[in-house]
């Protein structure tokens, strides 16, 4: 229970950090590649050190950006949040195979 406690209290604190007022704009997937890779958000998978937690801070920093992205603009259409969510999905598949490939 605690690892979700975590998980939740990272999705709070980015959130705060975010202007929730801000008009949305989709994201651009060479920056999320970035973010992803050099650990913004911050997420509990951070505090391990394999392999396999490098993956699954991807996993957990893609999630939480998604999530912040929805509510940022959940007055948007749904086409908008789509072919947002489809952006950090892509974004979360290639900073993946970047760190796979460097193993």
């Amino acid at each position: 229970m605690k690892k979700s406690g975590d998980f939740i209290g990272a999705y709070y604190q980015f959130r705060e950090s975010i202007d929730l007022g801000a008009d949305g704009i989709l994201p651009e997937p060479e920056g999320l590649i970035w973010c992803l890779l050099m650990g913004i958000p911050e997420v509990p998978a951070d505090k391990e050190k394999s392999a396999e937690a490098l993956l699954t801070a991807i996993d957990q920093r893609t999630a939480i950006l998604k999530a912040v992205f929805v509510e940022v603009n959940r007055d948007k259409p749904d086409e908008f949040l789509d072919q947002g969510l489809k952006t950090y999905d892509k974004a979360c598949r290639i900073a993946k195979e970047f760190l796979m490939e460097k193993w």
